[in-house]
């Protein structure tokens, strides 16, 4: 017999904006258990809306790209350049990289934030300042800006379904 964990159990409906006014009081009721609509979810990492725009995704990684930029800050003096790359790799950009496959086609506003958090982390790392051109820098470091780095994902995917080296969910 399947228990939820009420504590848990999450109730999401996908749907268009001008449909969702009328599903505003969805309830189910399982087992005993009434479960109720909820804004937003987080399965394996993600957090899902109702519309699925992606807005609490990237500002949730915003905000842990930015804490570890400010981390990193003070002591961004007293590290090599390597090693500066290093932590902002390990903690920054495998941040802006997760799940970001589920960004193509957003909203370029909503691209343009995790854009910010990838240009700080290139300006800590090079030492440039705010109103010095990022594309130079980015290019230095041979990193992709954020909605090439999701068309590149969703790309790789595809080649290796093709390619017979993708996992056989992604191939079927």
């Amino acid at each position: 017999m399947l228990k939820l964990n009420e504590d848990k159990t999450e109730l999401i409906i996908f749907a268009p904006k001008h449909q969702l006014k009328h599903l505003s009081d969805f309830r189910l009721t399982f087992d005993g258990t009434v479960l109720s609509d909820v804004s937003c979810v987080k399965n394996l990492g993600m957090y899902f809306d109702k519309t699925i725009s992606m807005e609490h995704q990237t500002s949730a990684i915003t905000k842990a790209c930015f804490y570890q930029i400010r981390n990193i800050g003070p002591i961004r003096s007293l590290i090599s350049v390597e090693a500066c790359k290093t932590l902002i790799c390990f903690l920054v950009t495998s941040r802006l990289d997760y799940g970001n496959a589920l960004l193509y086609g957003t909203n370029t506003n909503i691209i343009s934030k995790l854009q910010r958090g990838q240009n700080t982390a290139a300006r800590l790392i090079t030492r440039k300042r705010k109103f010095d051109s990022i594309t130079p820098v980015l290019i230095s470091l041979h990193w992709l800006p954020i909605h090439y780095r999701c068309q590149y994902k969703l790309l790789l995917y595809v080649y290796k379904a093709q390619h017979g080296k993708a996992p056989s969910y992604l191939q079927d």
